[in-house]
């Protein structure tokens, strides 16, 4: 059983943890110390639709999940989300029980009616997880990303 915590100043560490090339493989590139120190600092901002948070199984940390608002193409503004476990601690169910728990979130704040994930389409994981999550394939799409081009699956669940 997983819990969602909050960001935490503590948690800055976790960004290094995934910026390695295992965990950045399907992210076009990793980020430099200042991108991860300025992604920490909006991590802690409580004032932004959305939030960071940290995957516990118990008192450890095991990942991350979030949420936060996108513009959709059709002008609509949904939710987005994103998440990553620590590799030692993937294959546990700890990233479904935390989508589980997240979408509970997002239905009672009621601010919009759906949520995409955008995995890369080569990230079979993330794309099972979306899958098993009961949310909907609605296309695939490029963008240019970490100067690259990032190829992504938009995955939608009506709340």
């Amino acid at each position: 059983m997983v819990t969602l915590r909050p960001w935490q100043d503590e948690d800055r560490p976790l960004l290094d943890a995934f910026n390695t090339p295992e965990m950045t493989a399907h992210l076009v590139a990793s980020e430099s110390v200042e991108e991860l120190d300025r992604r920490h600092v909006r991590y802690l901002k409580e004032d932004l639709p959305g939030r960071m948070l940290v995957i516990m199984a118990g008192s450890a940390p095991v990942g991350t999940i979030g949420y936060w608002e996108v513009h959709e193409a059709t002008g609509e503004v949904a939710w987005e989300t994103g998440w990553s476990v620590l590799p030692q601690h993937q294959g546990h169910g700890y990233a479904g029980q935390a989508l589980q728990e997240l979408i509970t979130v997002v239905r009672a704040d009621g601010r919009h009616g759906e949520i995409h994930a955008y995995p890369s389409i080569n990230n079979a994981p993330s794309n099972a997880l979306c899958r098993r999550a009961g949310f909907t394939l609605r296309e695939t799409r490029s963008f240019p990303f970490r100067g690259g081009e990032l190829v992504v699956n938009d995955w939608a669940l009506t709340l």
